[in-house]
């Protein structure tokens, strides 16, 4: 049986770092070279990316890409994806899930749409139950990241149907060392002071021989969410939703002769959030900065993972051997929806006898107490006081969600390194042998004494068993197993000194199995009182294709086309009762697929002082994996449903106007709807055609700075400003025509987020102020409840206004 629905349960369709600060000349130095004497505009430079497996310049890269230096993200004040995404055109970043979306292609069902390495390292969560979480890896003491838009089922495989985020680290030098300590100091308005130190050194140790690379990093993020007691208002702790975040990381490199290099390395991260960033709408007041949360249970996410890796790249005539070779092993304990929240909001229906078909207690025997006086069990305000139930007022449930996975990865790659040669290629091997483990616990002590209060029986006679020892309500234990075999290919060849044809592709042979126990008074209720016990398996051949043409109209000008598939591995899923849920529910899904069609181009005008890359896209999803929700039994499935369209443009702009003035312009726009009616096995309408996904349409982010001197140090001015459209179309929870249509939920409204810089070079000191949030925006965003007979609101906003200095020491 899959776990049961959490969160915003009237949504119904799970598919619908600080790195070191380097202020202005450092940092402008690397974008552009500022000559006094010079009168005009310098060169917008070139970025090396490897997006393509090989070192190539961003502008001759025939692919949307996005990069980011340490350079560059040290000026944005970027500490993570979620800022990462902020200046991407077409990708956006989910809070709770921590999803990259890019160009509207993400589904919390399944595996993951988006590729997440760390090096060559994949390191993404398949979804075996409830909030499988990716990681947030942190951006310090990194070269860059890359972000690649549109499947990239050829040279990353599985997991990359939307695109790829890709963190690149910094190698140990063998001729240079390098070091430098950074600290950093904010403080949010209505919120905590947050602190950061990190230090990072490395350099030869037996000159072109032998070097290594050392780096840790601490982070307490302050929190400005109180919780509180919900009847009182009293604050039981304040700032509650903090985070620490721990990051350490060595690697060595290793020479014995010019062509071979060993590079052993090691990176850990432990990440501690204490609460979630949620508050309760009908108890805060944020236009005063005031925002609460009365979730009586504490929503927890502690996170870490270790990484040890192994790579060896030989470099010969004409052609490079690359191998790496990592483990990956990740443990999240999180609180991953209130206990307290979902129990009530699932037994007041019981009270209700609304449309779900509750009429009395959990078998369906009419009330002796006249229970539906007992409605509701939750107000706009929290647990109903008003019931006069001490119990009530005193209850608390718990929830815990354990996500582990265990993978093992190897790939082989020969590649050409001759960039003069007509004919570009990598090919490979690719291995993962991955285990993962969901388990689900609802912790519920006083379950027996509310069974009783609501409909005066005892545990046996509403639910068919008494608790689990330590009073356990529900247990949801799967294991599974994903183990993929793949071959790949990539070339390209120049027909001509400007036009170029590529070719790619991937064929894989792909398992995954799994393991199911559910047990506890709540499932034995829909099991026929026996715990359930359930296998399965799926096995696949996926082939992925590219191919695309290039045309080098100038130096500086170039066109591209490009056509590429990517696709999900399938997977099964337990079965689920077919008494208690009322009906016969798919135990397997199959892959699912992308067909990527794009053009794009890729300029520089103005002498080269203005770089532009822009591209058009027309991306058909298919078979898309989606997570259904049973309300009557108040759990889920995962099953291929419908099938969407996703079209828009994206664009990306530098513009060095003069030696001191530069301008940057990031713009996405994506349209993603269904493109058919999909129904579940009722024939009920989950997603009409022409209903959204959940992205939104517009992005646009524009930066500004200013680059001078005072008293002959270098300094600058920094101004970014994002902004976010309100999505019109409806997603399918937010359509009258859908039979689970939640009148509660409405789409986030646009949103505007500025950010200011100031920073000065003195020495080896760089010296940085910064307020994040300049206008204290806080929209109202992913506004949600349990369902929609709940009438207790959660929402997220932005972070308050934050001002804060950073300082960074280099040697």
């Amino acid at each position: 049986m899959t776990p049961k629905r959490c969160g915003r349960i009237g949504v119904l369709l799970a598919a619908a770092g600080g790195a070191p600060l380097l202020l202005a000349a450092q940092a402008h130095a690397q974008s552009a070279t500022i000559s006094a004497s010079s009168s005009k505009a310098t060169d917008v430079s070139e970025i090396v990316v490897t997006a393509s497996r090989r070192e190539q310049n961003l502008s001759k890269v025939p692919e949307s890409v996005s990069a980011f230096t340490a350079a560059k993200m040290d000026i944005q004040g970027i500490k993570s994806i979620a800022d990462v995404s902020k200046f991407t055109p077409g990708v956006s970043f989910d809070q709770d899930t921590h999803d990259v979306s890019i160009r509207g292609i993400d589904s919390t069902a399944g595996s993951s749409t988006t590729g997440v390495y760390i090096d060559d390292t994949p390191v993404q969560m398949r979804n075996l139950g409830l909030n499988a979480n990716n990681t947030l890896p942190t951006v310090f003491d990194l070269d860059r990241v890359e972000i690649l838009r549109g499947p990239q089922g050829t040279l990353f495989g599985a997991g990359s149907e939307g695109g790829t985020v890709r963190y690149i680290t910094n190698q140990p030098s063998l001729t240079k060392f390098t070091a430098f300590a950074h600290g950093e100091l904010d403080y949010t308005d209505g919120g905590a002071p947050s602190y950061e130190l990190g230090a990072a050194a490395g350099g030869p140790i037996v000159e072109d021989k032998l070097g290594f690379r050392v780096s840790a990093w601490w982070r307490r993020e302050g929190g400005y969410i109180d919780r509180v007691d919900y009847q009182s208002l009293g604050v039981t702790e304040p700032n509650a939703n903090r985070v620490d975040t721990v990051a350490l990381r060595a690697a060595f490199a290793w020479a014995p002769t010019s062509s071979l290099t060993i590079t052993p390395s090691i990176d850990f991260q432990k990440r501690n959030q204490n609460n979630y960033d949620n508050y309760w709408v009908g108890i805060s007041n944020p236009g005063a900065g005031q925002f609460l949360n009365g979730t009586p249970d504490r929503m927890a996410d502690p996170d870490h993972w270790l990484l040890p890796a192994l790579k060896i790249e030989w470099k010969g005539p004409g052609v490079s051997f690359i191998s790496n070779t990592s483990y990956y092993a990740r443990k999240e304990e999180v609180n991953g929806y209130s206990g307290t929240l979902y129990d009530l909001s699932y037994f007041q229906h019981f009270t209700l006898g609304d449309t779900y078909g509750y009429p009395s207690d959990p078998n369906g025997n009419p009330c002796t107490n006249n229970c539906q006086s007992l409605y509701p069990l939750l107000t706009s305000t929290g647990i109903n006081t008003s019931l006069g139930q001490p119990l009530l007022n005193n209850y608390v449930a718990t929830n815990v969600i354990t996500n582990s996975q265990y993978n093992w990865t190897q790939e082989f790659r020969l590649q050409s390194n001759d960039p003069a040669a007509k004919l570009q290629w990598v090919a490979g091997a690719f291995m993962a042998f991955n285990y993962q483990r969901s388990t689900e616990i609802i912790y519920d002590p006083e379950l027996p004494a509310l069974t009783n209060l609501l409909w005066a029986e005892d545990m046996i006679t509403a639910w068919g068993q008494d608790l689990l020892p330590g009073g356990i309500d529900y247990i949801n234990d799967t294991s599974a197993h994903d183990r993929q075999i793949a071959l790949f290919a990539d070339g390209t060849y120049s027909i001509t000194d400007q036009l170029k044809f590529e070719v790619g592709l991937r064929f894989a042979w792909t398992h995954f199995d799994y393991q199911n126990l559910n047990t506890g008074a709540q499932d034995l209720l829909d099991s026929g009182g026996l715990p359930a016990t359930a296998s399965g398996s799926k096995n696949e051949k996926p082939l992925t294709p590219k191919v695309g043409l290039t045309y080098q109209v100038t130096s500086d000008d170039m066109v591209y086309g490009t056509i590429s598939k990517g696709y999900r591995i399938g997977g099964a899923t337990p079965p689920l009762p077919a008494v208690a849920c009322g009906g016969t529910f798919p135990t397997e899904y199959n892959s699912d697929s992308v067909w990527s069609y794009e053009v794009g181009t890729k300029d520089r005008f103005l002498d080269r002082t203005l770089q532009v890359s822009g591209s058009l896209f027309y991306i058909n999803w298919s078979n898309i994996q989606q997570a259904v929700y049973v309300p009557t039994c108040g759990i889920q499935y995962t099953t291929n449903l419908g099938s969407a369209i996703s079209k828009g443009f994206d664009l990306e702009g530098q513009w060095q106007l003069s030696h001191a003035f530069e301008v940057e312009l990031s713009v996405g726009y994506t349209d993603a709807t269904f493109s058919k009616t999909a129904f579940d096995v009722f024939n009920n309408i989950l997603a009409e055609k022409g209903d959204a996904l959940d992205v939104v349409p517009w992005t646009v982010t524009l930066g500004a700075q200013y680059n001078f001197h005072v008293f002959d140090h270098p300094a600058f001015l920094r101004a970014d400003d994002e902004f976010n459209s309100k999505r019109t179309t409806p997603i399918p929870a937010e359509d009258p025509a859908t039979t689970y249509y939640d009148p509660g939920l409405v789409p986030n409204p646009a949103t505007n987020l500025l950010n200011l810089r100031a920073g000065m070079s003195v020495d080896k000191w760089d010296l940085a102020l910064y307020i994040n949030n300049a206008l204290n925006a806080h929209p109202q965003l992913n506004l949600q409840h349990q369902d929609s007979d709940t009438l207790l609101y959660e929402a997220q906003t932005f972070r308050p206004l934050t001002v804060g200095f950073a300082a960074t020491f280099r040697y």
